[in-house]
């Protein structure tokens, strides 16, 4: 069986606590890693490994948006789900820009994490990539610039 290795990254202890709950119930999932900024996500990204990463935006220090540009130029085959209390089309059109793989609104998490961890468990075990329901429906098509933010990463001694 396929583990799916998941990285939760939101500034909220008590949202982190509430979604890896409900992903160690899921089968084929093991969170090997929580962030609470994005200097830390990016840490934890190159040196964890993670299949997927979930990520909030608004967070101190460094945000979801150039958290996950940075994820995307150092690990690029992490995948990076934006999880989001803000759904309009700006943050959506953001995320895409940011390269992120999808966006998830945190009104509806339960049912789209999932679909987004069957896809991805299935994604791994195939070898083939598979795009979720809440990407595929993206109604934008643009090419994403990619490149590094230099954000110097200091480590907490």
């Amino acid at each position: 069986m396929v583990t799916l290795k998941v990285l939760l990254v939101d500034d909220h202890d008590g949202l982190r606590a509430t979604v890896a709950s409900f992903l160690k119930r899921q089968q084929g999932v093991e969170i090997i890693g929580e962030a609470a900024n994005g200097i830390r996500a990016i840490e934890q990204t190159e040196r964890l490994r993670p299949d997927l990463v979930l990520m909030d935006l608004d967070m101190p220090e460094c945000d979801g948006f150039e958290a996950t540009r940075e994820i995307k130029t150092r690990v690029p085959n992490t995948r990076v789900f934006i999880l989001s209390m803000h759904g309009d089309d700006s943050y959506r059109r953001m995320a895409w820009r940011s390269a992120a793989d999808g966006f998830i609104e945190k009104t509806s998490m339960k049912n789209d994490l999932m679909a987004l961890v069957a896809d991805e468990r299935r994604r791994l075990g195939e070898g083939v990539r598979v795009v979720a329901p809440a990407v595929e429906s993206h109604p934008w098509s643009w090419s994403v610039t990619r490149g590094p933010l230099n954000i110097q990463l200091q480590t907490k001694k």
